[in-house]
């Protein structure tokens, strides 16, 4: 049975919980396919996998990053509203069945808003346009114990994603305005997404979602983000703790100049603890008790090129160096796509299960 609680005193640090608690906000459809054996395309789909892989919630995404009219389906990787912001591009993604399949990939150039004027012409969503309807209809569908973990767009990706990296880049190093009249118009609407998310009981917690590095450094200088980006997450984050909810930053990328930083927004956990970027050991030393820390098995070799023994092995190891005193969730170092085998997948949160009780005795 799901167990929400658990999960909440691992993400907030309170201690030792029951467990240490999986945790995955996006696992493809694929995975979600062969682990159901049928197809995962409804939010049916989506509660049925989340409770049978022994998830103590599901994953929700709504923010300017998703589907706002009419067609959405609120699931991670529904198409975006705005598909000029993106480029689709085929190639055979799963290696283990034939066919192509389409992913969107961000534009590196010029995005859709260059200046002033492409910025006021856009039509931006209304916050209280997107369709709520949706967190109370998963949350139906889970068992009282279970919650709607949602994922609320970004500020800081989406915003450059508008403009494309380079002209983004640009306009901020020429001390161009356009670059951070776009990040408050961004950082409005995110702001007021939370602000109607918060009035669903359903939602367990808040996580914002927002890569700023790379394996060995930041996209932009972090005084950006300190000084236009972060305000943003700590206004959101204040709207979050007020309802005593947990409240969670994803980024990729090496981070560790900006944790201090992200303490201070509010963030209780940080997801996913990339193995290339991140050393989790000295993460969890200089942290402990306050911050989560989420994810770290790794995507790059462990899960998709080794075996279940493998995966077994590396679940072993993070749960036991990791997991005393709490405040750890295993999962994946990103997602899980749909390259990773099945039996890997399958491996991991079996292997939480088998060694997560506490207290830890691996």
């Amino acid at each position: 049975m799901p167990d929400f609680a658990n999960l909440r005193k691992a993400l907030l640090c309170q201690a030792e919980p029951t467990r240490v608690p999986p945790f995955e906000l996006s696992v493809d459809e694929d995975i979600k396919r062969q682990y159901l054996g049928k197809p995962a395309d409804s939010l049916e789909a989506e509660a049925e996998f989340f409770m049978k892989a022994g998830y103590d919630f599901a994953p929700l995404t709504i923010g300017i990053r998703q589907t706002t009219r009419g067609e959405e389906t609120g699931l991670m990787g529904a198409k975006p509203v705005q598909t000029n912001l993106l480029r689709p591009a085929q190639a055979q993604y799963n290696p283990f069945e034939e066919g192509l399949g389409t992913r969107m990939w961000a534009e590196e150039g010029k995005g859709i808003i260059q200046d002033d004027a492409s910025l006021e012409n856009y039509d931006w969503p209304d916050p209280d346009s997107f369709n709520y309807a949706l967190v109370q209809r998963l949350g139906d569908l889970l068992p009282a114990e279970a919650k709607v973990i949602v994922n609320v767009g970004a500020i800081f990706t989406a915003s450059w994603m508008f403009m494309g990296l380079e002209s983004f880049c640009i306009a901020l190093a020429e001390g161009s305005e356009i670059a951070l009249r776009l990040i408050r118009k961004v950082g409005e609407i995110q702001t007021g997404v939370v602000t109607n998310l918060l009035q669903f009981d359903r939602v367990g917690a808040v996580c914002m979602p927002d890569d700023l590095g790379y394996t060995t450094g930041f996209m932009v200088n972090p005084k950006v983000l300190r000084e236009h980006v972060f305000p943003w997450n700590k206004r959101i984050g204040e709207l979050v703790r007020a309802r005593g909810l947990p409240y969670i930053y994803h980024s990729d990328g090496r981070v560790y100049d900006v944790i201090d930083d992200l303490i201070e927004c509010g963030f209780h956990a940080l997801h996913p603890c990339e193995r290339a970027s991140t050393d989790i050991d000295r993460v969890k030393r200089e942290y402990a008790g306050r911050l989560c820390l989420c994810g770290n098995i790794d995507l790059d070799s462990t899960l998709t090129l080794g075996t279940p023994d493998d995966v077994e092995e590396e679940v072993k190891t993070r749960i036991r160096t990791i997991g005393p005193g709490g405040g750890y969730c295993c999962g994946s170092s990103n997602s899980v796509p749909e390259y990773v085998p099945i039996d890997n997948f399958r491996a991991m949160i079996a292997a939480v299960a088998k060694y997560g009780t506490y207290p830890i005795r691996v």
